[in-house]
């Protein structure tokens, strides 16, 4: 491994600033491969406090971002700083006593400049409210940190139910910092940061990150993009009628992922709150990811890529192309 300048986020020095986001890495036997490969943070994968299956196959296409973004065979020879996904998995979670054993293992994996965090999302149940929801976040996040994580990532980039409208957690500022605020009491001092989906306006942006920012240690975005997919001929590509939407990564969500990275990157640097920032979002090439931490991201983390080109980092950091 070439040796690389390190960084500073959490109030720990860490080897590298380069990192993987939740999805990736599902079990401690990838948390250790990718430890090898010149990555700072490494993102086990999104757990709940009860086991959850993933969709019926298929569940990731190749596509043409777009809205609606279309599916397309998968490319030859496969570009892996091209490569757009269609996702639609579900959010699925091992049984918590399963996630929970195999987090510790996977901290024994690190080394101690690299950084776990751990994802967690709530599990609505039929008839709960918001209260049940914040609530089965906190346990999710103590069972977690009890478990060795480094750093809490609460996902709030998930679809709830509570109200008349379904719409993504993060997109109800009130719902979003209800649970925050329940998984910081439940974790103490250890690190939270949100991830987040892709905001309707800068304006949208900026209240949510202030309503944020006192109960947090950082943000993590952008976490794709909300789409309908369909087939060349119109038909939903993914079996169900509620999975005509999924969530579009890679290379084709860059330019609009970049976007809202730099505009909190803003409101940061004019004073409104200090926070890390840790971006994500399209990050499918070593110059993308040299550029989100010369813009001012505290770290980059990367998704398609890990699976598409592994050893990005290795390359971002030796300057290469």
């Amino acid at each position: 491994m070439p040796e690389a300048p390190g960084a500073r986020i959490f109030d720990r020095r860490i080897d590298s600033p380069i990192g993987i986001a939740a999805g990736p890495l599902p079990s401690s036997r990838w948390i250790e491969a990718y430890a090898r490969l010149g990555y700072g943070l490494l993102t086990y994968k999104t757990v709940r406090t009860a086991a959850r299956p993933a969709f019926v196959q298929p569940n990731i296409l190749f596509c043409k971002s777009g809205d609606p973004a279309v599916t397309e065979p998968a490319p030859r020879p496969l570009d892996p700083a091209r490569v757009t996904w269609a996702v639609s998995l579900g959010m699925p979670s091992a049984d918590p006593e399963a996630w929970r054993g195999d987090v510790l293992r996977a901290k024994s994996k690190i080394r101690p400049g690299q950084i776990l965090i751990v994802s967690v999302t709530g599990t609505p149940l039929p008839g709960g409210d918001a209260q049940q929801l914040a609530d089965d976040y906190a346990l999710c996040a103590r069972w977690a940190a009890d478990a060795g994580a480094d750093v809490i990532e609460v996902h709030l980039s998930s679809l709830h139910t509570i109200g008349e409208q379904p719409q993504m957690i993060y997109e109800n500022t009130a719902l979003a910092a209800y649970i925050v605020d329940r998984v910081r009491r439940a974790v103490g001092q250890r690190p939270v940061v949100a991830k987040l989906g892709a905001m309707r306006s800068p304006r949208a942006l900026h209240e949510l990150a202030s309503r944020l920012a006192p109960r947090l240690d950082g943000f993590v975005l952008v976490n794709g993009l909300r789409r309908n997919v369909v087939k060349p001929d119109g038909t939903p590509a993914f079996p169900g009628e509620e999975r005509a939407a999924a969530t579009i990564v890679g290379a084709g969500i860059y330019a609009q992922c970049q976007v809202q990275v730099e505009e909190l990157l803003a409101w940061r640097k004019a004073g409104a709150w200090n926070r890390a920032i840790l971006a994500v979002g399209g990050l499918t090439t070593a110059d993308r990811v040299r550029h989100a931490l010369a813009s001012g991201a505290d770290a980059a983390l990367v998704g398609t890529a890990a699976l598409t080109d592994p050893l990005i980092a290795v390359r971002a950091l030796r300057r290469g192309p």
